[in-house]
Order: C-alpha cells, then sequence, then structure tokens
C-alpha cells in the first residue's frame, strides 16, 4: 500500500543519511571508508570510530549509489537529503582531483603523497556519477567541467586502445578491505597502495561503461 511504500522508501534514505553522519570527515570534508561505533576493531580512531582515510573506490561507490537510487524515490525530505550531499562531494571532489588530469587517487585524502597512484575504478566512478546527476538535474552544469576533465583524463592516461580494437582500463585497484589481519587490512595508506594492481577489474569497467553510456546521452 502507499503508506508501507512510503515507510520503505524513508528506511531506504535513512540508509544513505546514516553513512553520511559516521564516514564524514569535517577536516577533508571526505568520507571516510568505513565507521565502527563500537570503537573495537583495531583499524578505527577510538574517538570517531573512521577509518585513518578516505579510500577512493569506497567514496565511488557511495556516489554512484546515490544517483541510481534517486530514480527510485518519490520526492521527500530524504531524497532531498540525499541530493544534498550528493552536492557537496562534488562541490569537494575537484578539490582533490589531480590538477593534470582530473582523476582521482587509490587514497582519496592524500593526493600527490609519494606511492599514492591515480586510480582507475574511483575515477570511472566519479565521472559517471557526475555526467549522471548533471543529465539527472540533480547537479549543476557547471559541475560538467570537472566531469569532461576527468573523462578527458581516462582517456589520455588511463584507458589503452588495443591494435585489435579492444579496450583496456588500467591501473585498477584488485581490491581493498578492512579487518582480519591486523598486520594486513589495517586501513593505513601503506596498506591501500600495497594492494595489487591490475587492468580491467569488473569494479571499474562497469562504471566505465556506464559513464562511456552517459556521455554519449551527452
Amino acid at each position: 500500500d502507499i503508506a508501507s511504500a512510503a515507510e520503505r522508501e524513508a528506511d531506504i534514505a535513512r540508509q544513505f543519511l546514516t553513512v553520511a553522519r559516521y564516514t564524514y570527515d569535517p577536516e577533508t570534508e571526505l568520507y571516510r571508508h568505513a565507521c565502527d561505533a563500537s570503537r573495537e576493531m583495531f583499524w578505527c580512531d577510538k574517538t570517531t570510530g573512521q577509518t585513518p582515510h578516505a579510500w577512493g573506490r569506497a567514496m565511488g561507490w557511495y556516489a554512484m549509489a546515490i544517483v541510481e537510487t534517486l530514480d527510485y524515490l518519490s520526492p521527500s525530505e530524504g531524497r532531498d537529503a540525499m541530493v544534498g550531499i550528493l552536492n557537496r562531494i562534488y562541490e569537494v571532489l575537484p578539490r582533490y582531483a589531480d590538477p593534470e588530469t582530473g582523476m582521482w587517487y587509490q587514497v582519496l585524502d592524500a593526493p600527490g603523497r609519494e606511492g599514492n597512484y591515480l586510480e582507475g575504478t574511483a575515477s570511472a566512478m566519479f565521472v559517471y556519477s557526475l555526467l549522471r546527476g548533471v543529465r539527472m538535474g540533480v547537479l549543476d552544469q557547471s559541475y560538467l567541467n570537472a566531469a569532461l576533465t576527468g573523462w578527458n583524463g581516462l582517456l589520455k592516461h588511463l584507458v589503452r586502445i588495443g591494435k585489435d580494437g579492444s579496450v583496456t582500463l588500467t591501473k585498477c585497484c584488485a581490491v581493498a578491505g578492512l579487518g582480519g589481519d591486523k598486520n594486513y587490512r589495517d586501513g593505513s595508506f601503506e596498506y591501500y597502495i600495497s594492494e595489487p594492481i591490475r587492468d580491467n577489474d569488473a569494479k571499474g569497467v562497469g562504471p566505465f561503461i556506464n559513464a562511456c553510456l552517459e556521455m554519449e546521452r551527452l
């Protein structure tokens, strides 16, 4: 019925707002990879519960999830709040992009730090979400410049075209997570840059294809 549908939509929006509330870092204005509300996990700050860094792909997933969910939500305060989060993300992200290529780093809040690298999956996610958000009208047209700069950076620096016409997305972090062995997935800068890098990871190819489709629409 209508009431239960509204309740379900409110719960969906509440999930997104909860993520924002617990992972937002006011110092960088980015969203950290995760938060442990119990403050017990070895990777978390014992005051905030947050991980030490904002990981590019984690924020990329968050931005993608917002734009892809908004289509299914009726007008409401919760939906408006999600649109507000998306706008704040894209107000801040250009500050963390590489000024030459417009792409984003594996460790998002440490741009240019030695060992950090421009990462394919996160960059594709941010470009796709930005293009889609502008098309939907939830992001202002003025954001297109950042999207096109990142898109052109991807094509020039991270996309390789083979002699047979095949397309390869390079510099993809294979996987990253938190927990388990204390000497491994500890959320440190050193951890994130130590994970294997490979071509055509599915977590980047999908967003890149979606970015291609958005560019065709544009």
